[in-house]
């Protein structure tokens, strides 16, 4: 798990405290609405000139599963590439997380949160983003023309680059899901049809808001297991910890989450599993951060995360529906489960590396 995997997680837990907080100004509104009704309704018709504002109508949440934003599925994007089974029931409220790499232009995390209210869980669907996307003769033949450079670049039929052939061929379906974003509704399409979920709204976003927001909160105190030395400029990450218990400032903390592999004391080169030190930061942070005494920062964490998203999410009625959602998801404590979309091998195709999708 990547820096950019926990910026994800910290979005989503900073958008529900956030989500949480509106409900509860929404909901004591309604109240002063309703006492102001109750006196208005007691007044004498004569004295009754002042004209209460209704309150606003607003749109339930949708339990069909199907999207305002309906997409075209009219011709295929591939040669029939479909994943062996469902991984989401067509009734699911499904949402597109994108960790979008700095340094290149694809996506380094490609994620589908899908809900269900019936069954009260919320699947985290990881999409592997180095999976070999069998494009059909169309598509490809529409790529080559349009993006001729690209075309041809080591990785671009992978799906952590299917946004940008969707971008750079100007991809413009029937019925757009999300208007102005041919890459976004390339790479939502593409996942209906190879997995048939349906995408209804997307998260993108930026890595640099990680250090951020661990210095705002102070940093987090973590017992550093072994001792962790590694550089790779060309990232901008410099690692260079010793064990014990220590204070982390954000970029200490990202090389702590970040750390796989590097040398010993001795120089002597290992591999480390990077899923124990997630965890231990993960425990850490919502220990110590994680409480009704930091509730009055998160107008400072919305602006750090708003600097570093991109969503389709934008008016009134559509955050209202996940506002609702997300309280639900907490006080009727639904369950997350984390689903690995599993491949059948590796193939080399023009130089890079791919996985192969388990298919029908």
């Amino acid at each position: 798990m990547t820096a950019k995997r926990f910026f994800l997680i910290f979005t989503i837990v900073m958008v529900t405290i956030s989500g949480i907080c509106i409900h509860a100004i929404i909901s004591r509104a309604r109240n002063e609405l309703s006492k102001m009704r109750e006196i208005q309704a007691k007044l004498p018709a004569e004295n009754s000139g002042v004209t209460v504002t209704p309150t606003p109508t607003l749109p339930p949440l949708n339990n069909t599963g199907q999207s305002s934003k309906s997409g075209a599925k009219g011709r295929n994007l591939t040669n029939n590439q479909k994943y062996y089974t469902d991984v989401a029931d067509p009734s699911n409220r499904n949402i597109l997380l994108i960790g979008k790499d700095p340094t290149y232009s694809n996506f380094d995390v490609i994620i589908i949160a899908s809900i269900s209210e019936k069954d009260k869980t919320v699947k985290l669907i990881d999409i592997p983003r180095d999976i070999f996307i069998d494009y059909s003769p169309e598509v490809l033949k529409e790529f080559k023309e349009k993006a001729p450079d690209f075309y041809n670049e080591k990785g671009s039929r992978k799906i952590n680059a299917a946004h940008a052939v969707g971008k750079m061929t100007g991809y413009s379906p029937a019925n757009p899901r999300f208007l102005g974003k041919p890459g976004i509704n390339f790479l939502t399409d593409l996942v209906y049809e190879i997995f048939h979920v349906e995408i209804h709204d997307y998260i993108a976003v930026e890595t640099d808001g990680f250090r951020e927001i661990v210095d705002y909160f102070g940093g987090v105190v973590v017992n550093v297991p072994v001792y962790m030395h590694y550089e790779d400029p060309s990232q901008d990450l410099y690692i260079h910890l010793e064990p014990g218990v220590q204070l982390l400032d954000g970029k200490n903390a990202e090389g702590f989450v970040r750390f796989r592999q590097g040398y010993n004391r001795n120089g002597e080169y290992f591999t480390y599993p990077r899923s124990k030190n997630v965890y231990l930061f993960l425990k850490a942070f919502f220990e110590q951060h994680f409480n009704l005494r930091n509730l009055s920062k998160i107008g400072k964490v919305y602006e750090i995360i708003k600097q570093n998203t991109e969503t389709s999410v934008q008016d009134l009625s559509e955050t209202y529906e996940y506002v609702v959602l997300a309280s639900k998801i907490i006080n009727e404590k639904y369950s997350i489960e984390h689903v690995n979309i599993e491949t059948s091998g590796k193939k080399k195709f023009n130089g890079a590396l791919y996985e192969i999708l388990k298919t029908k």
